[in-house]
């Protein structure tokens, strides 16, 4: 894609990541986590190792931004190594669903927050999440710039609070450390089950460690500040997630977590009593915000790259001065989510897309060995560390949650295998309506 001028640094870059990834996951999912792992210590070593597969996969995804950085990621990457097909069934799948449907989701949770802050009647979720939505994409579309500055003072507060509160609570005594090491460690129905059951829903926690790589056409030297942006945002997650389940942990015994759905409620009603509550939905509209802001950036240039190749889409972008504009592609996604809001329909939506994200993740592993089989005297600013290790540990991460996400929910992943089969017939309708144009 063509942008007049990058306008993304490091840490720009780096706050797209935070802000989308940091989000309500890690108030209500280690509750979940602890349904599978009754034990601290592998509670936290379960947040461990699922920020280390996402850095096993930053570390990939890092040498494919460095060698295409170009506006689209995973689209583009897809494209250079299986062809026009296989990108466009995981651009549609992202079009239709996936994107769309988060942020339905996520403006739905704001809504919801914001409701109970301001003593509102639940008749006011449905358009103060429209509300939402509406005014970010206004925000975005003035401009990149108007959008960078919105998602570093959302993921600057985000980190800010976050780590206020695990100090807030080892400073004020009301738990205790003897939570961390309350008896063995068992896995029940054994360590490769338990641990693959707890990481589902960890690692849609870490979702979006990647989102940065859509934006390799708007990032200042890509090749090397993607990389970076990837693994040290990732390490700083990792630790913030960590962090917050030790406070978890440090004010409430595990065996306690199953009462407790939203934990991060239950921390601050033990810290600060009935203001808890308005802390938490300050936050939550906070973080919320944050991943709309961030998705409706990343989304619209993943439509973006979909509308340049295919000519279904075509109509959604637009040049102006022999420029392409991301206008047309922001309304349509945020319509869309508009509409799901509406509806009331992402939530099962989302749920039945979890197979495809591992599936996606697996085929770009793969593209890593492509590219270095067809293309071995390229220059790479940045290669994987470990080659050809890491690539395969992160592959056989991608393998066994596909397995296990078809095992735990084979009806809502054939459903998402059926969503991604649709759009077969719609790549072939997009190829008889005109030519693909120059990637």
């Amino acid at each position: 894609m063509r942008f007049s001028k990058p306008l993304l640094g490091p840490w720009d870059s780096a706050a797209i990541i935070i802000g989308i990834v940091v989000g309500v996951g890690i108030f209500r999912v280690p509750s979940e986590v602890a349904v599978f792992i009754n034990s601290p210590q592998g509670m936290l070593l379960a947040w461990v190792l699922g920020g280390f597969i996402c850095l096993l996969g930053a570390l990939c995804f890092g040498e494919l931004a460095g060698i295409l950085p170009a506006t689209g990621g995973s689209y583009v990457y897809l494209r250079e190594s299986y062809g026009s097909g296989v990108a466009f069934l995981y651009g549609w799948i992202e079009f239709v669903v996936v994107r769309p449907g988060s942020i339905a989701a996520v403006s739905f949770i704001a809504a919801e927050a914001g409701t109970s802050l301001l003593g509102l009647s639940s008749v006011w979720i449905k358009p103060l999440a429209v509300l939402g939505i509406v005014i970010l994409s206004f925000v975005n579309l003035r401009g990149l710039l108007y959008g960078k500055w919105v998602q570093s003072i959302f993921a600057f507060f985000v980190v800010v609070i976050l780590l206020s509160v695990f100090l807030g609570a080892v400073l004020s005594h009301k738990g205790t450390w003897d939570n961390l090491h309350a008896g063995p460690v068992v896995w029940e129905g054994g360590f490769l089950k338990s641990m693959s059951l707890a990481l589902i829903p960890i690692l849609w926690t870490y979702g979006g460690w990647h989102e940065n790589t859509f934006l390799g056409g708007e990032t200042k030297d890509p090749s090397r500040n993607i990389p970076r942006a990837l693994i040290l945002s990732i390490l700083a997650i990792t630790i913030l997630y960590v962090l917050m389940n030790v406070t978890y942990l440090y004010l409430v015994p595990v065996g306690e977590f199953a009462q407790h759905p939203i934990m991060m409620a239950h921390a601050l009603d033990i810290l600060l009593g009935a203001q808890g509550l308005n802390l938490l939905n300050g936050f939550v509209i906070l973080a919320s915000l944050a991943g709309i802001n961030g998705m409706i950036i990343t989304s619209s240039r993943l439509t973006l790259a979909l509308a340049r190749d295919n000519a279904i889409f075509r109509s959604l972008s637009k040049t102006k001065d022999g420029e392409e504009t991301t206008h047309r592609a922001i309304i349509c996604v945020t319509a869309i989510s508009m509409v799901l809001v509406a509806l009331g329909t992402f939530h099962r939506l989302l749920f039945f897309t979890g197979i495809i994200v591992w599936l996606f993740f697996a085929l770009i592993t793969v593209s890593l060995f492509l590219l270095r089989l067809r293309f071995p005297h390229m220059v790479r600013p940045y290669k994987v560390f470990l080659y050809p290790v890491t690539p395969l540990l992160f592959l056989l991460v991608c393998a066994m949650l596909f397995f296990y996400t078809f095992l735990t929910y084979p009806f809502q992943s054939l459903i998402g295998l059926g969503l991604l089969i649709l759009g077969i017939p719609v790549y072939a309708l997009s190829r008889r309506m005109g030519p693909l144009t120059a990637p």
